[in-house]
């Protein structure tokens, strides 16, 4: 009885601290709506267009008035003449960025780290983040300048009689491969050089005061306390690149080869985003892209979770998920 009685007494105080607890809270869900509603409209609905890859889409009738032709389209894709030769310059293309680009900025942000003087540190930073903020297309006219008939190269090797060299014909394409790294880092690298610096600056220094009390030299005190300290970093966006290994960036591939109009590239530098975009803008074949884009989504997902897998692994302390 007595405990029935302090039951029902404490009832009315829980019920209205629950109320309490939501009243308080109304301002945080409010808060919260914009990205909710955002994810909604953006992220979840738009996945309903996802039943494109299993349909002959036609616009006017729609996604739920289109004709379903289940696997076929995937099936078109991988009978197609082009398709290895596209997932080959995916792969390769997107390999080479990882395993240079990944030890270049590391070692650019180590660098930058180590300079004592902080107006040249900024100075660096902000002249090296600039060409994030350029778009491809502006880009594409200056790596024309370069590059062109007339670009600085070839107007250099005509002032010492060597000839011309036509980079944007198909029979220079094995150049296209080193070119494309270089404009990406060039575009690319500041961005995640400022990533890996701002990992550096959160190192206590007193771990350097008691290193170089040791007898440590600058070089070891950077081996020993600043790269390890880039371990998790390195293996975060080491994951999130091999998860959008199936992923190109469209306007470096799009834009600086000139594929959007002299097309003398494409058995080079054509990847499967290039390709998508051609399939579905240029052919309007929206079905077929759309199946592609859902394979690249899967087999970028399964590589993400495979490439966590082995860096927890290695290092639990490494892994992103």
């Amino acid at each position: 009885m007595e405990n029935s009685k302090n039951a029902t007494q404490d009832a009315p105080k829980k019920r209205k601290k629950f109320n309490l607890y939501k009243k308080d809270n109304i301002t945080y869900t409010a808060m919260c709506l914009p990205i909710v509603i955002k994810t909604l409209i953006f992220s979840i609905l738009p996945l309903l267009w996802l039943l494109m890859a299993f349909e002959n889409y036609k616009g006017f009738l729609g996604i739920f008035g289109s004709k379903w032709v289940g696997f076929a389209n995937f099936t078109y894709f991988f009978r197609s003449k082009v398709v290895w030769k596209v997932i080959w310059n995916t792969l390769s293309l997107n390999l080479l960025f990882v395993i240079v680009g990944t030890p270049s900025t590391a070692v650019m942000a180590l660098l930058m780290y180590e300079m004592k003087n902080k107006f040249a540190t900024k100075f660096f930073q902000t002249i090296y983040f600039i060409p994030y903020l350029i778009s491809w297309t502006v880009a594409e006219y200056c790596i024309e300048g370069i590059l062109g008939t007339n670009g600085l190269i070839n107007t250099a090797l005509k002032g010492v009689h060597l000839g011309t060299i036509d980079f944007y014909n198909a029979a220079n394409g094995k150049l296209w491969p080193w070119i494309l790294l270089l404009c990406g880092a060039w575009k690319g690298h500041g961005y995640s050089v400022i990533m890996y610096y701002a990992s550096l600056v959160t190192i206590d220094t007193d771990l350097f005061e008691a290193a170089k009390l040791d007898g440590a030299n600058r070089a070891q005190r950077m081996w020993y306390i600043s790269v390890p300290h880039l371990r998790k970093i390195v293996a975060i966006l080491l994951i999130m690149s091999m998860g959008g290994i199936f992923h190109s960036d469209f306007g470096l591939f799009w834009f600086i080869p000139k594929n959007d109009s002299l097309r003398s590239l494409l058995d080079t530098t054509e990847v499967l985003d290039t390709y998508i975009y051609q399939l579905s803008i240029r052919e309007t074949n929206y079905s077929a892209g759309t199946a592609i884009g859902l394979i690249q989504s899967i087999v970028g997902t399964v590589i993400l979770l495979l490439t966590n897998f082995i860096c927890k692994k290695l290092d639990e302390d490494t892994a992103f998920i």
